[in-house]
């Protein structure tokens, strides 16, 4: 059991900015043993909701974009990195269809960390750039 406070939009390589995006280095497979991630460093412990991606816009100029990806997390108590599941037991969530597109998932169950990576996933070997906004609260409460 646990209580909230008042929830807020988190955002990090913001959508819908500029034409900017984050991109690993290396193409992007299905190997879910990833070696490149986006890492969301909060400092203290959050609600984790729901996740919105898009890809590199570029004004029009880009063709990258993340079809899936996987999420991992951070707990102090666990002291270690944990990969998410969703209630169903999946662990790779549907990206995006196109740059341009937002895609928003709410997270069921919603993640308790204090730090979040974002590791990008495809079922083709391809180039991946992404933008990323996360939502949730502050935690207040017991785990």
């Amino acid at each position: 059991m646990f209580a909230v406070v008042t929830c807020f939009l988190l955002l990090w390589a913001r959508q819908e900015i500029a034409g900017g995006a984050w991109c690993p280095k290396n193409q992007v497979t299905s190997d879910t043993d990833a070696v490149e991630w986006l890492q969301i460093d909060l400092h203290t412990v959050h609600v984790i909701t729901a996740t919105e991606t898009q890809g590199r816009f570029g004004n029009g100029q880009g063709v990258e974009f993340a079809e899936a990806y996987l999420l991992s997390y951070w707990r102090p108590e666990l002291n270690k990195w944990v990969r998410y599941r969703d209630i169903t037991g999946n662990e790779i969530i549907k990206g995006n269809i196109n740059t341009y597109l937002p895609s928003k998932t709410d997270l069921n169950p919603p993640i308790i960390a204090s730090k979040l990576r974002i590791l990008p996933y495809s079922y083709h070997r391809r180039t991946v750039c992404m933008r990323v906004e996360i939502y949730g609260c502050p935690f207040k409460g017991k785990n």
